[in-house]
């Protein structure tokens, strides 16, 4: 990818789930120099500080963050990141929050930065269901893709970020196809919005 280095992340399994689709599909990844691939908790707290952590130190060119929605029936590209947690179920630290600023005084929304319109595309060449979303929930999926383009507003550095939801596993070949989709947003991020064969 040029030089340039594209952070990827996913979440570990959470609540009676024993799998995270979002984890297993960043674990099946091809290798790539360019790509540097984090697993993070499904806790509010650590999951903050490690995706601060990452941003600081790798100063990559985008961050592409995914998770899994379990009410999700195709890929979700999520527009916004809001700043508040609105959970009713404990993340796996046993923590809920519930009505509380994120980070208080800051902007009560931040918009995705990553080639939405690109991958999108790619996408749709490839046959993918996609949809754009306007609310990425309010558990630690939001809270992530919150800190992360706060952290990248405070830093003054031009790296694009954005959170992509996929869907459950319902059928035999939806790993793969979720999978085709995963490539597609990394690569076409890495590439600033420039179309790619993928």
């Amino acid at each position: 990818m040029g030089g340039m280095t594209i952070l990827a992340t996913a979440f570990t399994p959470f609540g009676e789930a024993k799998t995270n689709v979002s984890e297993d599909l960043l674990l099946a990844l091809d290798d790539d120099a360019g790509v540097f691939r984090v697993v993070l908790p499904t806790e509010f707290e650590r999951a903050e500080r490690e995706i601060r952590r990452l941003i600081r130190e790798l100063r990559p060119t985008a961050v592409v963050c995914f998770g899994v929605a379990r009410s999700a029936e195709a890929v979700r590209l999520e527009r916004f990141a809001r700043n508040r947690d609105e959970a009713t179920s404990p993340d796996n630290a046993f923590e809920i929050r519930q009505g509380r600023a994120i980070v208080p005084g800051a902007p009560e929304v931040y918009e995705a930065t990553l080639p939405y319109d690109a991958i999108s595309a790619a996408l749709s060449a490839k046959g993918i269901p996609h949809v754009f979303s306007s609310d990425a929930g309010g558990f630690v999926c939001n809270h992530t893709f919150y800190c992360a383009r706060h952290e990248i507003e405070e830093s003054k550095r031009a790296i694009s970020c954005g959170f992509v939801h996929v869907p459950p596993i319902r059928k035999p070949d939806d790993f793969d196809v979720l999978l085709k989709a995963m490539k597609i947003c990394i690569r076409i991020s890495g590439k600033a919005g420039t179309a790619v064969a993928v």
